[in-house]
């Protein structure tokens, strides 16, 4: 049963206190962590849920949040759906940091009225799609949702006007003007005493199955070949989802259309078959969740939005630190994530951090030269010359041709040198590269700078 502030703990109603106070300062991130804890203890206040929903859709709309931002959400869908398996008691709550990412996305609507409905609690997905409703009054899909779960509930007559509602946007839609007719003939019924509710929602139920599956097929004949071979996979998994290696095929196929936030739903629903043991699909969700970014980023550009897309880089860079640094702690032994972990420590500065790694990391055959190169980069920039020396002279030594990777470790090989003095000794590694590409890099003025040198010591 709903309850109010008058019926809660001093505690609750204290901290009550406190969200009224941070509205009047017009400190609205704080009065919304306050109801969300509010509401974690009492979750049947529907008043304070209205007022959560409230606040969160009034500070979206004043920061005109890019809707594209909410992908970097779908991590949250994940914890929403895992909450609702294991402990759905806890799944409104996960619930409501989902929506508080982007309340106008609907596939975090979906996520909310599941997480609602396993915790015994559908008027919460009622309260959000209303409070949605009164910013967004055109949104014919969260209509229909919000007539569909009134119906669910029984509740005939609010079902109606919202299926009005949605018929004033669509005039002509057939399947809206009976539910239209159903909903009022449903209400007549239930104010003279009876009702058949139960039957018209399996009706209805089987209606709608009917004319999706006649919709399929009339859209089968205009489906491209990837969107066949998608169909085609899906199919199969929905056959063996218990078959990890169907996954990700799947969701590469979903992330090649531009369908990127739902590949990565596919991923996290193989990372949770496989009780978040398999690196592969890991590296695969953190690689897609990377792509996601990059999109953000390239329409925040084409939209003259500069500030936008600074922001999402920056939470690009702070979720590649945070995931791989969490790879490193749940796979110990995959020593090419620790590469990939000290290449990033490498990047921001962090060169004990990132020594730590490579010296771990240059046990992987594939990654050793790479290792000790950046192993190398990284004591020079600490002035430590010697040591430098050493790991850069052994990534020299493992690599037989002249290549792009050689010409680069003997480069810095010669720069290390130079920081030491002993010049003679690094314009010999510098012939090396002239010898071979006179125009790479600077080594064109480091021979002429050692002939100079050589010219005055002869004076």
């Amino acid at each position: 049963m709903p309850k109010t502030i008058s019926d809660t703990s001093p505690r609750v109603k204290d901290s009550y206190r406190r969200v009224q106070e941070a509205i009047r300062k017009n400190n609205t991130p704080y009065a919304i962590d306050l109801l969300g804890a509010i509401l974690e203890m009492e979750p049947q206040l529907d008043d304070q849920r209205k007022e959560l929903h409230s606040l969160v859709i009034g500070l979206v709309e004043n920061k005109k949040a890019n809707p594209l931002s909410s992908m970097s959400g779908m991590g949250k869908v994940r914890a929403v759906k895992t909450a609702i398996k294991k402990s759905p008691e806890s799944a409104l709550k996960a619930a409501e940091e989902l929506i508080q990412v982007d309340p106008f996305n609907a596939s975090f609507h979906d996520a909310y009225e599941e997480a609602a409905k396993a915790q015994n609690y559908p008027m919460a997905a009622i309260i959000l799609y209303q409070e949605v409703l009164k910013a967004d009054r055109k949104n014919e899909e969260l209509l229909e949702k919000l007539g569909k779960l009134y119906l669910e509930m029984g509740q005939a007559h609010h079902a109606k006007e919202t299926f009005e509602k949605l018929g004033e946007l669509r005039p002509n839609d057939q399947k809206v003007i009976k539910w239209i007719k159903d909903t009022s003939a449903m209400d007549s019924m239930t104010k003279g005493g009876w009702e058949e509710e139960g039957d018209f929602r399996n009706k209805l139920k089987d209606e709608e199955e009917a004319a999706a599956l006649e919709q399929e097929g009339r859209s089968q004949q205009k489906l491209s070949d990837m969107d066949k071979l998608i169909a085609s996979q899906r199919k199969r998994l929905e056959q063996e989802p218990e078959n990890l290696n169907l996954y990700r095929p799947l969701a590469d196929s979903l992330v090649k259309s531009g369908q990127l936030a739902e590949g990565l739903e596919v991923l996290y629903e193989a990372d949770e078959r496989a009780n978040s043991a398999d690196p592969m699909i890991q590296r695969a969700i953190s690689e897609t969740t990377v792509k996601i970014y990059d999109h953000n980023i390239k329409v925040l550009l084409e939209e003259g939005d500069p500030e936008g897309a600074k922001e999402q880089e920056q939470e690009k860079q702070e979720f590649l630190l945070e995931d791989i640094g969490d790879k490193v702690k749940r796979y110990p032994n995959d020593l090419g994530f620790k590469f990939d972990y000290g290449e990033l420590l490498f990047e921001r500065g962090m060169m004990d951090e990132a020594i730590a790694q490579f010296q771990q990391a240059q046990r992987n055959p594939k990654r050793r030269i790479d290792a000790l190169y950046l192993m190398g980069r990284c004591f020079k920039a600490k002035g430590q010359f010697d040591i430098a020396a050493s790991q850069l002279e052994k990534a020299a030594e493992e690599v037989p041709t002249m290549d792009g990777t050689k010409m680069g470790i003997l480069y810095e090989l010669g720069e290390v040198l130079e920081q030491q003095g002993d010049f003679e000794t690094a314009l010999t590694y510098f012939k090396q590269i002239y010898a071979v590409d006179i125009g790479y890099r600077e080594v064109s003025a480091k021979i002429e700078a050692g002939y100079a040198r050589a010219k005055q010591a002869d004076a």
